[in-house]
């Protein structure tokens, strides 16, 4: 029971130093008058502070799912929307995605493929790699000439690099970004592996990738962000700007908390529904 509260503890001490370092950066630019104008900053912090417990603890228990194969098996044959491939995030695996995976199929969505990448630390490139292999497998399997792609956090960054290519390109119809650290990430020094140092603001990766904001031909991208992301730092990052994409506001929740708050899956659909 000791070590139990002992890990507690500890967990709640890195949310709350991730949300220190948040504040600090947010003090010492412009994002704290736009978090000013949603409300008390205090309640604002305890919010996200809370998200952040609660996005955990649906972590290690969305986990176990992991252990049946059925939750994470796509449907078979011709799909009449659309398929999803979502990509997670840093260290993280497909199991993060399953309550999107049951909201979707809910809302109508036949073919749902929530991959896993390999290797932790390798690079996004390696990453982009596996996501055009799967891209392939999904139109093979359904039929379709396209996919929509929804990438939480580092995943984001896969998917726009795989947009980079010109095949790529014409593979996808709409992007949906979560939480994405498009001009990185000052926490990712931090990080463990290439993928955490290729996220860190000003690295090569980054420079190359943001020279020129590709988009699905013919589609959109859209990047959804939230202002108590506490791994995106400075918060502005999670926005970008370009020909074909839009940036929106979802509800205030933390980084981990765009997997598992409803409000914000609502708002992928509708940018998947949305007219071109």
């Amino acid at each position: 029971m000791c070590w139990v509260l002992l890990i507690l503890l500890f967990w709640m001490g890195l949310v709350a130093s991730s949300y220190m370092i948040f504040y600090y950066e947010s003090a010492n630019g412009p994002h704290l008058e736009i978090l000013r104008a949603r409300g008390s900053l205090a309640m604002l912090l305890l919010r996200g502070f809370m998200w952040s417990l609660y996005s955990q603890l649906m972590l290690v228990l969305v986990a176990a799912t992991a252990l049946h194969r059925g939750v994470w098996r796509p449907a078979r044959g011709t799909a009449d929307r659309t398929p999803i491939v979502f990509v997670h995030g840093l260290y993280h695996n497909r199991t993060s995605w399953y309550l999107y995976l049951r909201w979707f199929r809910k809302w109508g969505w036949q073919y749902l493929k929530a991959m896993s990448v390999r290797g932790k630390f390798s690079s996004i490139r390696a990453y982009e790699k596996m996501l055009a292999a799967e891209v392939e497998q999904v139109l093979a399997e359904t039929g379709s000439t396209a996919v929509d792609l929804v990438g939480h956090s580092m995943g984001g960054l896969v998917i726009r690099s795989y947009l980079t290519s010109n095949s790529g390109r014409a593979k996808v119809r709409r992007v949906v970004t979560l939480g994405c650290p498009h001009a990185g990430s000052k926490l990712a020094v931090f990080g463990l592996g290439r993928a955490a140092t290729e996220m860190v603001p000003g690295s090569e990766f980054l420079e190359n990738l943001n020279q020129t904001v590709q988009v699905p031909e013919g589609g959109n991208l859209y990047a959804v962000y939230t202002v108590l992301d506490n791994m995106i730092v400075p918060n502005e990052s999670a926005r970008l700007m370009g020909r074909g994409v839009t940036s929106l506001e979802t509800r205030a929740v933390n980084h981990v908390g765009l997997l598992f708050c409803r409000h914000t899956a609502r708002l992928v659909r509708q940018c998947l529904e949305s007219p071109p």
